[in-house]
Protein backbone atom coordinates (compact mmCIF):
# COMPACT_ATOMS: atom_id res chain seq x y z
CA UNK A 1 0.00 0.00 0.00
CA UNK A 2 1.35 3.31 -0.98
CA UNK A 3 1.86 6.18 1.73
CA UNK A 4 -0.64 8.54 -0.56
CA UNK A 5 -3.73 5.98 -0.80
CA UNK A 6 -4.19 5.16 2.96
CA UNK A 7 -5.88 8.92 3.13
CA UNK A 8 -8.33 7.38 0.45
CA UNK A 9 -9.71 4.99 2.28
CA UNK A 10 -12.87 4.63 4.26
CA UNK A 11 -12.99 3.83 8.10
CA UNK A 12 -14.13 0.36 7.23
CA UNK A 13 -11.28 -0.62 4.69
CA UNK A 14 -9.26 0.88 6.81
CA UNK A 15 -9.82 -0.95 9.47
CA UNK A 16 -10.08 -4.28 7.70
CA UNK A 17 -6.62 -3.38 6.87
CA UNK A 18 -5.43 -2.85 10.39
CA UNK A 19 -7.44 -5.74 11.46
CA UNK A 20 -5.52 -8.09 8.60
CA UNK A 21 -1.90 -6.24 9.87
CA UNK A 22 -3.06 -7.44 13.47
CA UNK A 23 -3.42 -10.54 13.48
CA UNK A 24 -0.72 -11.41 10.33
CA UNK A 25 1.33 -10.21 13.95
CA UNK A 26 -0.63 -12.53 16.41
CA UNK A 27 -2.95 -9.68 17.87
CA UNK A 28 -6.95 -10.46 18.15
CA UNK A 29 -9.11 -7.40 18.97
CA UNK A 30 -12.22 -9.79 19.35
CA UNK A 31 -11.48 -10.46 22.94
CA UNK A 32 -12.09 -7.33 23.84
CA UNK A 33 -15.08 -5.57 24.20
CA UNK A 34 -16.70 -3.49 21.13
CA UNK A 35 -17.62 -0.35 22.68
CA UNK A 36 -17.57 0.04 26.53
CA UNK A 37 -16.18 3.20 28.30
CA UNK A 38 -15.59 1.70 31.14
CA UNK A 39 -12.62 -0.61 29.75
CA UNK A 40 -9.76 0.35 29.91
CA UNK A 41 -9.29 -1.03 26.06
CA UNK A 42 -12.12 -1.59 23.42
CA UNK A 43 -12.15 -2.37 19.55
CA UNK A 44 -13.64 0.97 18.51
CA UNK A 45 -11.07 3.00 20.58
CA UNK A 46 -8.17 1.01 19.20
CA UNK A 47 -8.93 0.90 15.46
CA UNK A 48 -9.86 4.61 15.87
CA UNK A 49 -6.42 5.28 17.33
CA UNK A 50 -4.80 2.91 14.65
CA UNK A 51 -6.87 4.94 11.35
CA UNK A 52 -5.45 8.26 13.26
CA UNK A 53 -1.96 7.20 13.62
CA UNK A 54 -1.88 5.76 10.09
CA UNK A 55 -3.55 8.53 8.35
CA UNK A 56 -1.02 11.01 10.11
CA UNK A 57 1.97 8.92 9.84
CA UNK A 58 5.33 9.69 7.65
CA UNK A 59 5.82 7.70 4.70
CA UNK A 60 9.06 6.38 5.47
CA UNK A 61 7.58 4.69 9.28
CA UNK A 62 4.41 3.70 7.11
CA UNK A 63 6.15 1.48 4.10
CA UNK A 64 8.00 0.29 6.49
CA UNK A 65 7.45 -3.80 5.74
CA UNK A 66 7.02 -6.23 9.07
CA UNK A 67 9.17 -8.94 9.35
CA UNK A 68 7.44 -11.42 12.37
CA UNK A 69 10.94 -13.21 12.08
CA UNK A 70 12.93 -9.90 12.81
CA UNK A 71 12.27 -10.05 16.16
CA UNK A 72 14.93 -7.21 18.53
CA UNK A 73 17.26 -10.23 18.80
CA UNK A 74 17.77 -10.81 15.25
CA UNK A 75 17.67 -7.23 13.68
CA UNK A 76 20.49 -6.26 16.65
CA UNK A 77 22.88 -9.44 16.80
CA UNK A 78 25.13 -7.41 19.12
CA UNK A 79 22.79 -7.27 21.66
CA UNK A 80 21.58 -10.92 21.86
CA UNK A 81 25.96 -11.67 21.96
CA UNK A 82 25.81 -9.34 25.02
CA UNK A 83 22.23 -10.46 26.92
CA UNK A 84 23.46 -14.32 26.32
CA UNK A 85 26.32 -14.07 28.68
CA UNK A 86 24.42 -12.60 31.29
CA UNK A 87 22.96 -14.56 33.84
CA UNK A 88 18.92 -14.07 35.20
Amino acid sequence: MEPGQIQELTDEALDAYVLTRLKLAGVDLSVLPLDDADAPADQQRILSSARRFLRSTPAAILAFEMDVQAVPPVMYPSAASVNAGQEG
